[in-house]
């Protein structure tokens, strides 16, 4: 499938689903459980849980044990592990981007101006004068009758493009300010390298993008992992600028960075070439090595050939130089909670009354390097993908305490998933918005997209708005600041001053969503004929 295909707005329909078996006993979660896990995976020994690390066996070893100890079986033929091979590839921090062709040579550091990486794994990547072109947006999005590439050959140059997509710029465009898939690096990526481009550098910009150049800093530089071979849709670099730094080069060029800004979220837009060229050796270490989805699996009562999945990552960012100190980024939150959050609905299905479905509980690996885990496993499932009812995602659970609602990732309601949560959450009192911040792109940001552009219903929960016994925003407050100081930092680390009673509650509202569906014959449905519905529909759903 096309990734860059996009979703257009739903209408919202009620699926039925059983609620009744659901309820028969009230699910006990155990907080104690639940800190216990988050403290043992962000804790110093784990050294922030990079795949391949000395904390993945560290990692696997406690979800597994914790499996076997619940009573949930091994999903592989005996083992809770599935094997993800990978290349995993280092960029030399001592590279330096050099730009030609203005009234004096301009270099930006790596780190602290640029960050640029290969997907291609080889010990060298070199570009030498290769043209740089201004792209606008990056995009080629037929459906919206927009063309950035339009008249343009970019073979063996190098493309500037802005983040995010035209409709952040301009609400009537596009999905107005809910950022679409052709917002994402990634498909910036891949749709440079369909277009031939020798390299991609996006601009770096704090609203559009979502979050800060420090996440910049600590996801893409050290080492980072692709699925092999690597080198089959990838440019020959990849990466982020940050906004002074294109400024200097607009500049350098004789155009006007803000106006072209500007210029390029209109229709018609046309690529505008800059006077300067590119020279770069970027030196890579290369490693093949193997990481691991841990899997769970728990039968279904009556008909154990169909599947539901809940889903978490446990991998983090590792150890990276800050400021010339190695630190640990613990991973606490992001996505240690969710690993709690899904070790403790296993422990409470393995306690009580199989549904007539079977329930696979999949802790996948290399989210942060692109959804790896998820995406070997959409490949290689365990299960047919026609045979698997849904997937219900869960990436940084609430330690603020209980709310009167939930928010869907994705900006709308978009498959049978989202109606069922809805059903479950009315059941309990609590009710569910979508995405509060839709330009962020948080549908495609996790685990559960993976599922989705495999065809398979997808569903991630979001953080409520309404805490009780707290003023109105209050919670918005708290996710800027956890975005603007702790996501993909060293501070995301494990505060015993948590509240997790809103996280218990949103365990029992996934719980009650998950075996609603797992104990139906219900056969949840993406809501228009969009891509996803169309994969759905090959795989005979």
């Amino acid at each position: 499938m096309r990734p860059s295909a996009i979703l257009k707005p739903f209408v919202y329909a009620a699926l039925a689903v059983p609620l009744a078996a659901a309820a028969t006993a009230a699910p006990q979660f155990n907080q104690d459980n639940i800190r216990a896990t988050i403290k043992t995976l962000s804790s110093d020994p784990f050294g922030g849980r990079a795949p391949g690390s000395a904390g993945e066996k560290l990692t696997m070893d406690y979800i597994s044990g914790k499996f076997k100890e619940y009573g949930v079986a091994p999903a592989d033929n005996g083992s809770y592990l599935q094997e993800v091979p990978l290349k995993q590839i280092t960029a030399d921090p001592a590279t330096v981007l050099s730009f030609s062709g203005g009234a004096a040579p301009i270099t930006l550091a790596y780190g602290s101006e640029m960050v640029i990486s290969t997907g291609r794994p080889v010990p060298e990547v070199t570009l030498k004068d290769a043209p740089l072109v201004f792209a606008g947006y990056g995009v080629v999005a037929p459906e919206y009758h927009w063309n950035d590439y339009a008249g343009l050959d970019v073979k063996g140059k190098v493309v500037v493009v802005l983040v995010n997509d035209p409709g952040h710029a301009d609400p009537a465009r596009f999905d107005g300010k809910a950022m679409t898939y052709y917002g994402r690096w990634t498909y910036k990526y891949e749709e440079a390298a369909r277009q031939g481009a020798a390299g991609v550098l996006i601009v770096h910009e704090l609203e559009p993008a979502g979050y800060p150049w420090e996440v910049v800093q600590g996801s893409w530089t050290g080492p980072l992992e692709e699925l092999p071979p690597g080198d089959t849709y990838l440019p020959a670099i990849q990466g982020w600028i940050t906004h002074d730094s294109a400024e200097k080069l607009f500049t350098a060029s004789g155009l006007d960075f803000a106006a072209l800004k500007q210029a390029a979220a209109k229709p018609g837009f046309r690529a505008v070439p800059m006077k300067l060229s590119v020279d770069v050796t970027l030196k890579n270490t290369v490693h093949d090595i193997v990481s691991h989805n841990v899997v769970g699996l728990l039968k279904g009562a009556s008909r154990p050939d169909e599947v539901l999945i809940y889903s978490a990552h446990w991998d983090h960012l590792g150890e990276h130089s800050v400021n010339g100190k190695t630190e640990i980024f613990h991973g606490a939150i992001d996505n240690g909670s969710g690993i709690s959050g899904l070790l403790e609905l296993a422990r409470v299905f393995a306690a009580g009354r199989r549904p007539a479905r079977s329930v696979l509980f999949i802790a996948t690996t290399c989210e942060e390097q692109n959804l790896l885990g998820a995406k070997y496993y959409a490949a290689h499932p365990f299960f047919p993908l026609r045979d698997t009812v849904g997937d219900i995602n869960m990436d940084v659970l609430d330690t603020y305490g209980r709310t009167r609602d939930v928010t869907v990732r994705g900006g709308r309601f978009m498959s049978g998933m989202d109606d069922a949560l809805v059903a479950a959450a009315k059941s309990l009192g609590v009710s569910v918005s979508p995405d509060a911040e839709p330009e962020k792109g948080y549908y495609f940001r996790a685990d559960h997209f993976e599922f989705a552009k495999a065809g398979v219903p997808a569903l991630s929960i979001a953080l409520g708005n309404d805490y009780v016994g707290r003023a109105a925003g209050w919670g918005a407050t708290q996710h800027r600041d956890y975005v603007a100081h702790r996501y993909h930092k060293p501070a995301d680390v494990y505060d015993p001053a948590w509240d997790l009673s809103g996280m218990v509650e949103q365990l029992g509202l996934l719980y009650r969503t998950g075996y609603g569906l797992a104990d139906s014959d219900s056969w949840p449905a993406w809501k228009n004929a969009g891509p996803f519905a169309a994969v759905r529909k090959a795989e005979g759903r």
